[in-house]
């Protein structure tokens, strides 16, 4: 069964579930996607957990597995609050799985093809959570990743970036343009690649597009100069200049991390123009609701499964939706199909912006911009 309140809810992990893999309990179908499915799961501590599980074939290779699990270990050594921790990953029963703490809302690509552009405020948070994110990952030495708009996940608290693009660039060996840490030698300081200033180019350039998408809604076409138009999108106006910047084809003529992250920061603007800035709403009211109702899923999920383990609920009476049994009676709505031919709304948006984003032009078939 599939409760529903309002217009989110989990689909059922299925039968078909790929039960074992990891250390989690899956309790709930979040997403299927090309590389594979991603359950909500929990930790013994009760954290809600990303668990996804890649198809078959994917890292059957030793070598970029191996990539992969070093990446993923460096990665749990960050301290960065935009990045959702890995809690996670392994090689089980010939399945490459990654967890991560669950983090409630819409991704980028969602949010914007439902709800429309980011307010002003939301792009210049936006920039700053990427700028930081960027920042830690070349500090790590895990640079390069190639980010997109489905990477990003709008929470009540603030953007989060979900995915770090590990089969993306250790497995696949993409990342964009400067990308280099599939082809690390063996011996090589675990996770630890190459970041050289055409990688951090690159990166300011994934940066730039992603910031434009979120202020005007579009990927980018044409002359990416029209972000300079105030009636443009939404975004402050020093943000437009470096976002311009960020887009130029000539790496040498981007603008430098810290000087995208100074465009965004309240760093010599008044206090009371700051303090407005703070109040703003930074999410269209609809990715708050989702965001919202999300959060309430999860802890549904995690009470029944509480009830269950305590005898106070029946199994039979589990739902994946906000509704708890025995307290509100919210639709119930059953699909009988398999769970692998269930697509969601949101998987469904989220398909077709990926495939939007992935037809956008590369640099030289646009018209360049003014250097």
């Amino acid at each position: 069964m599939v409760s529903r309140v309002g217009s989110f809810a989990f689909e059922p992990v299925g039968i078909d579930a790929p039960k074992g893999v990891s250390p989690y309990e899956l309790r709930a179908l979040v997403a299927t996607g090309a590389r594979g499915r991603t359950y909500l799961a929990f930790t013994a501590a009760g954290q809600a957990a990303a668990v996804k599980v890649y198809r078959f074939g994917i890292g059957s290779d030793p070598m970029p597995r191996a990539h992969f699990l070093r990446a993923a270990t460096v990665a749990r050594s960050m301290h960065c609050a935009v990045a959702a921790p890995v809690l996670g990953a392994g090689f089980t029963m010939h399945r490459l799985w990654l967890a991560t703490a669950y983090q409630p809302g819409p991704s980028l690509a969602d949010a914007i093809f439902q709800y429309g552009a980011l307010p002003r405020e939301g792009v210049r948070r936006l920039a700053l959570a990427l700028t930081e994110l960027v920042g830690e990952l070349h500090l790590v030495g895990l640079s390069g990743r190639g980010l997109v708009p489905s990477d990003v996940v709008l929470t009540a608290d603030g953007p989060r970036v979900v995915d770090l693009g590990f089969v993306r660039v250790e497995i696949e060996g993409g990342g964009g343009e400067g990308a280099v840490s599939a082809a690390v030698p063996e011996d090589e300081i675990p996770g630890r690649y190459t970041s050289g200033a055409s990688v951090l180019a690159q990166d300011v350039r994934d940066v730039a597009e992603i910031l434009y998408f979120a202020a005007t809604g579009r990927t980018l076409f044409g002359d990416p100069g029209d972000i300079l138009r105030p009636n443009v999108g939404n975004c402050p106006q020093a943000l437009r200049e470096l976002i311009a910047a960020g887009l130029r084809e000539n790496p040498a003529n981007r603008p430098t991390l810290s000087e995208l992250a100074a465009a965004a920061s309240t760093a010599g603007v008044p206090a009371s123009t700051a303090a407005s800035w703070a109040t703003a709403d930074w999410l269209p009211q609809g990715a708050l609701r989702d965001a919202q109702e999300r959060a309430a899923v999860v802890t549904s999920i995690h009470r029944q499964h509480a009830w269950v383990a305590a005898g106070m609920l029946p199994e039979a009476e589990l739902t994946t939706g906000s509704r708890t049994p025995g307290l509100d009676r919210g639709q119930e709505i059953e699909d009988r199909r398999p769970s692998e031919e269930r697509l969601t709304a949101a998987d469904l948006s989220k398909s077709l912006a990926r495939k939007v984003w992935r037809k956008r032009p590369s640099p030289t078939e646009r018209t360049k911009p003014t250097p």
